[in-house]
């Protein structure tokens, strides 16, 4: 059974780090965590124990009925006739359990959702005072899923009565119709009393066979929610090319995307030059970040294409393109470990002492990591929470400048920074830029400014493409948002 466990959650945690990131979008992580967790635990059980079980069973069965039938055949017929009834009512019960427990079972998922999101959030809740009001929900929450209980606890109860009855009234037949026959001289007491023992071991398989059925519907869940898993279409990696020169131009082609019905990008049409640096600039919801997940990859565009010195980027292998970038964030995340594990991630090569401690050194991040307790393997808590936004970035851009990658993702890296990390980070930036080529959606000016080129996005739609000077004379939208920028920064 262990085995067959482990090659479950072996299986799901396998198709999980090589399906496409459309997945995660529409399953939530709680429900990931539980379906490798606990899903393959309750399939593989019925897996690796109910089905052995059944084959017994119905070795079982038969050998009771020839002997029955073979003491009498006019009891043995009428427990065969009787059969298909004690039959339907477990199969009725089981169909009953497994809707009530799968009913409790989604109040669980919801209360669980419920207080993870609640507790995370304990900071924003004190803030703004809604301890009652958060109170009052979690006891709502609380109260539904109780009731959901109780009402499975009395489905679990009247099992076993139910089991009892159906049993008394085949006894009742049994011991009736046999004393008949004995009185008749068509059977001896001691065959009676041989009949009425098998029948007894005949129940008792006919029970075992109920509670399996109800496992197996109980597992009927896990299975459904596991065969989204297997049967979701993975990532495909080996593909027609090799990336053999990465000194190409990056071209969008008439790019149109959505996430489900919403539709975010239209027609998005621009190319990015080798070695140079675009920004993307625009209104929030404009499609900006869905750009840069377009560009490695993380989706494929509904319409249009993207392409790499004129050859589509889908016919790329997909590990040799995604090493092609390196990617900072607004809020990078960092691994549950050491400050050395995480400036080393994702680099596919032996890395010295000296190489860590020149990207912390260019990151801006080597002289608060010497400050920490443990130096470079100072854990940072989950997601690096032991860390200040300003830390998580320097070392965020550390990792970037030991990838070395030939592309440059930037999304918003310094909009959560406070003044003197953002001049730390603007620093870092601009050394992990050198020689690269960049593609950056900002809203810091100072970025925007030294582009080569600057991608206007407005609802997502290209408004306009050009360099600073040029679409500050013929874009009002343009102009409004740098003079925006202007002012936030003065004040």
């Amino acid at each position: 059974m262990y085995k067959v466990d482990i090659s479950y959650r072996s299986l799901i945690w396998q198709r999980l780090m090589h399906s496409p990131l459309s997945l995660f979008d529409k399953v939530k992580p709680n429900e990931m965590v539980s379906r490798t967790a606990n899903d393959t635990s309750t399939i593989s059980s019925v897996v690796a124990g109910l089905l052995p079980t059944l084959v017994g069973m119905v070795y079982s069965a038969y050998y009771i009925i020839d002997q029955l039938i073979g003491y009498d055949w006019e009891l043995g017929l009428g427990l065969l006739a009787y059969t298909p009834v004690y039959v339907a009512a477990l199969i009725w019960y089981g169909k009953w359990n497994y809707r009530t427990l799968k009913h409790t079972h989604n109040r669980l998922a919801s209360l669980t959702q419920f207080l993870s999101e609640l507790l995370v959030s304990i900071p924003l809740i004190k803030s703004f005072a809604t301890e009652h009001k958060e109170e009052k929900r979690g006891k709502e929450s609380l109260q539904k899923y109780y009731k959901a209980s109780m009402k499975q606890t009395i489905v679990n109860w009247i099992n076993t009565p139910m089991i009892s009855l159906l049993t008394l009234v085949m006894d009742l037949f049994v011991i009736v119709f046999g004393i008949y026959l004995v009185s008749q001289g068509t059977i001896t007491i001691d065959i009676w009393i041989a009949f009425f023992m098998y029948v007894g071991m005949y129940f008792g398989i006919l029970e075992t066979f109920g509670h399996m059925f109800i496992q197996m519907k109980e597992s009927q869940g896990a299975s459904s929610r596991i065969a989204l898993l297997l049967e979701n279409d993975l990532e495909e990696y080996e593909r027609n090319r090799s990336v053999e020169d990465a000194n190409r131009d990056l071209e969008f082609n008439q790019v149109s995307f959505g996430y489900g019905d919403k539709k975010v990008l239209e027609d998005v049409t621009f190319t990015v030059k080798n070695g140079s640096k675009t920004a993307i600039v625009g209104p929030s919801g404009g499609g900006k970040s869905t750009i840069l997940a377009l560009v490695q990859q993380l989706y494929d565009p509904d319409k249009g294409s993207i392409t790499y010195g004129g050859i589509p980027i889908e016919e790329y292998h997909l590990t040799d393109w995604r090493k092609l970038f390196s990617f900072v964030a607004q809020d990078s995340p960092l691994l549950n470990g050491t400050i050395r594990d995480n400036i080393v991630y994702g680099v596919d090569r032996d890395v010295s002492e000296t190489e860590i401690n020149e990207a912390a050194r260019a990151a801006n991040a080597l002289q608060f990591i010497k400050e920490s307790p443990q130096g470079f393997e100072t854990y940072v808590g989950e997601t690096g929470a032991n860390l200040s936004g300003g830390q998580r970035q320097r070392i965020a851009i550390a990792r970037a400048l030991l990838r070395n990658a030939k592309f440059l993702l930037l999304d918003e890296a310094m909009a959560s920074l406070d003044g003197q990390s953002k001049k730390a980070v603007q620093k870092a930036m601009e050394k992990l830029m050198e020689g690269k080529t960049s593609i950056v959606v900002a809203h810091d000016l100072s970025t925007i400014l030294n582009s080569d080129q600057i991608i206007l996005i407005n609802e997502g739609t290209v408004e306009a493409i050009g360099t600073h000077k040029e679409l500050y004379q013929r874009s009002p939208l343009y102009k409004g948002f740098v003079e925006y920028l202007s002012q936030s920064s003065v004040g």
